[in-house]
């Protein structure tokens, strides 16, 4: 590297980047870290270090030159530098409500006696009418359960002040709900909450069906949804902050390993092999997979009972291959309305093969951002051979929509197919003969074909 940063044609650019320059990045995406949490609560609960660190490896591993690292690099910082006014905005405006709402609060409770709004796990006073009868304690304990899952989780912990009998009832919750918002996004006060709840939920020992995550820069999520899984919860979704860096799923605490887990939904989480290898080999009855703006170097999604994939938003770091017989439903497509830089400083152009979708029915490939392919043993069935409805993109247009017809040529059961395609794209770069090779497509199957303009 000269003294302009320059590195010499021909030369691999990451054997000319020092130390000390990658130190000095991944210490300017610590304080771009540190100021956007300083601007909503405190910078505990989560090793910034670490998420700085894991931050510049990434883009140092997905860079195409130095030039590129320093652009991604920049896109980050910046995004999360343009936050800093929205974020303080939001955090001043929801501490207004707040004081505004616990004042209202504190007045009710000096003038009529009402519950406080912060209350703790294990609260309980006597009933505002003693001698009045306690009806609801004398229903059959299914029935109690059923009227108590109308509350949302925090709902549910407060009626143990009602009276010593209410105290824990709600810890035989089969589903539980926790979002941040509920508590201002004060992450240590929701972070207490969440310890305490799940620690008398524990000493209950009684099973979970649903458990739903919304958590922002909390390390210890990642013991929440292990705890979740232990306690063979059927339906796991977690979601990360959506302005923040994509969580990530730790190997060490997370154990994607269960034989009652059917749906999980992840967004904005940060998934590697590792971690995400036990939803392949140890999880026999998940059907649903939904991932949402997550960040993938996850290099084969192959489970035999997953039913339903939907790959909405994220980024693939890696080449993928999907090889899931028993799969009815997939869906690989963008959604990224807000146009962050932040999250773009991942885009990677990749592959994603398909090994065997022969039982989808309804598939739709409309992701930008890669190529998609698929293998078709010789003298095997057509690939696609229960496909009905085919949703597809600009990526298929090329060579006289060549893609396309390839995909129609292996589904004999296809009806209708749809394109996603642009007007502008359409008017300038779409000639008579790519219309014409439509309508011929079109007509010589006898098809449906319809078109998602943007």
């Amino acid at each position: 590297m000269d003294e302009l940063g320059i590195i010499e044609q021909g030369v691999d650019w990451r054997t000319r980047v020092g130390q000390d320059i990658r130190d000095r990045m991944t210490d300017d995406i610590l304080f771009s870290l540190q100021m956007k949490l300083q601007m909503t609560t405190s910078t505990t609960l989560i090793d910034l270090q670490k998420v700085a660190t894991r931050i510049e490896e990434r883009i140092y591993t997905i860079a195409t030159d130095y030039g590129d690292y320093l652009r991604r690099i920049s896109l980050t910082k910046g995004d999360l530098e343009d936050s800093y006014p929205m974020l303080l905005n939001n955090f001043l405006h929801i501490r207004q409500q707040a004081s505004i709402h616990s004042s209202i609060l504190l007045h009710q409770n000096n003038n009529q006696g009402i519950l406080s709004n912060e209350l703790t796990l294990n609260d309980h006073k006597k009933p505002f009418h003693p001698n009045a009868k306690d009806r609801i304690s004398e229903l059959p304990n299914d029935l109690f359960q059923h009227i108590l899952s109308y509350l949302s989780t925090r709902e549910a912990v407060r009626t143990g002040v009602l009276s010593q009998w209410w105290v824990n009832r709600w810890a035989f919750l089969q589903s539980i709900q926790l979002d941040v918002d509920w508590f201002h996004m004060d992450r240590e006060k929701f972070s207490n909450f969440v310890d305490n709840l799940l620690v008398n939920r524990h000493h209950a020992d009684v099973p979970m069906d649903t458990f739903q995550l919304h958590s922002f820069a909390i390390e210890h999520a990642n013991c929440w949804i292990n705890h979740a899984i232990k306690h063979n919860a059927k339906v796991l979704k977690f979601t990360e902050y959506q302005r923040w860096e994509p969580f990530y799923l730790d190997p060490k605490l997370v154990g994607f390993s269960s034989q009652y887990l059917k749906t999980l939904e992840l967004t904005n989480a940060a998934l590697y092999n590792l971690v995400f290898d036990p939803l392949n080999n140890a999880c026999p009855a998940l059907q649903n997979l939904i991932l949402t703006d997550c960040l993938m170097e996850v290099e084969e999604i192959s489970s035999s009972s997953l039913q339903k994939l939907d790959i909405i938003g994220c980024f693939l770091l890696k080449d993928l291959s999907i090889c899931t017989p028993g799969l009815v439903s997939l869906r690989i497509k963008d959604r990224r309305m807000d146009n962050s830089s932040y999250k773009n400083s991942y885009l990677v152009f990749t592959n994603v093969t398909l090994i065997d979708a022969s039982n989808v029915t309804s598939m739709e490939l409309s992701a930008v951002d890669r190529k998609f392919t698929f293998v078709e043993k010789a003298g095997s069935s057509p690939m696609f051979r229960n496909l009905r409805s085919l949703h597809l993109s600009e990526w298929c247009i090329v060579d006289l929509f060549s893609p396309l017809r390839q995909f129609i040529q292996h589904s004999p059961m296809l009806e209708m197919v749809t394109l996603k395609l642009s007007l502008l794209r359409w008017r300038f770069q779409i000639t008579d003969e790519h219309a014409k090779t439509l309508v011929r497509v079109r007509d010589a199957r006898g098809l449906l074909l319809d078109f998602d303009w943007y």
